[in-house]
């Protein structure tokens, strides 16, 4: 069974947020991968796509659109049911940390939106004219 975590966080927060997340995953990435993505001022660049896999199997993924357009990034995580509930409680963890510092309203849950027809990877791949999946 898949699941697939979606949210929205300040980018400041990127490099904690992503190798919290790939620790969890076990997927190994370059931080200068996620360097080039950040840096990346072309608005509408594939280039500021940041994608980290797992090697062991390909579907498990870690999705941040670096879009400088904005300084709020979204992040789509693709995890199976053995790191379902890590992933899940780290992403909320860290949505509540930006919430609370921003003096927003807390999150109560990050819902699985593997079946959802509009979904923020949807929007991504038909923005970027790619396949993530």
């Amino acid at each position: 069974m898949w699941f697939q975590y979606e949210m929205f966080f300040t980018n400041e927060y990127i490099f904690e947020l992503i190798k919290e997340l790939s620790q969890i995953m076990h997927i190994e990435y370059n931080e200068s991968m996620v360097m080039r993505a950040f840096k990346c001022i072309d608005n509408a660049s594939k280039e500021s796509i940041f994608i980290a896999r797992n090697v062991d199997d390909y579907s498990l993924f870690i999705c941040v659109d670096c879009n400088n357009k904005d300084w709020i990034y979204p992040l789509i995580v693709r995890c199976n049911e053995i790191t379902n509930i890590a992933v899940n409680e780290c992403m909320l963890r860290w949505d509540n940390k930006i919430r609370e510092e921003y003096g927003q309203k807390l999150t109560v849950s990050i819902e699985n939106s593997i079946n959802n027809e509009d979904t923020l990877l949807g929007r991504l791949e038909k923005f970027y004219n790619i396949n993530v999946e």
